[in-house]
């Protein structure tokens, strides 16, 4: 399922013995790809977070963490979920300005999610739930906003979760 690239070694944890992997938990990157790939690669983070899978917007895949260890993306799900980092941004971009003064262009649109990206995300919640018998339903494919406790909004409200669920199970 696409190209390995590890995570920083103190970005992954052995899971539990007997744990079962029963979720996936999709997140928005709220950057690029590359920078996303370069932040979990970075050692030493006060936050050690990661996610197993990154998908571009392109339907790109690239894993960082193997299925069978437990990265930080999921407070008290992390330990018995996967975790999927989409190349999206939820809500509107900060300003970012160049050397010059003049404000720096976001990579692209907030809140859009390409055809490519959802389809490859879907792709990869069907293969994983098959793999390790996770029911296909929303209680068991979630989003970062939902997992209890969370401080995050991702995927955020223009996720289509019917329509990404009806690709999941097709």
């Amino acid at each position: 399922m696409g190209r390995f690239v590890a995570a920083a070694a103190d970005c992954v944890f052995q899971r539990k013995a007997g744990v079962k992997l029963d979720s996936t938990v999709l997140h928005t990157m709220q950057g690029t790809l590359s920078g996303t790939i370069s932040w979990f690669q970075k050692a030493g983070r006060a936050v050690p977070t990661a996610a197993h899978y990154c998908i571009g917007r392109n339907g790109e895949v690239v894993q960082m963490v193997d299925d069978a260890k437990k990265c930080l993306h999921a407070g008290n799900y992390n330990s018995r979920s996967i975790g999927i980092e989409m190349e999206a941004h939820t809500g509107a971009w900060p300003v970012r300005r160049l050397a010059s003064g003049a404000v720096k262009p976001p990579p692209y649109p907030a809140d859009e999610f390409p055809e490519a990206l959802v389809d490859s995300v879907a792709r990869i919640v069907r293969v994983l739930c098959a793999k390790y018998g996770i029911p296909v339903d929303r209680s068991h494919i979630i989003g970062h906003v939902e997992v209890p406790g969370a401080t995050h909004t991702d995927p955020g409200p223009f996720w289509d979760w019917p329509s990404f669920m009806d690709r999941v199970r097709s």
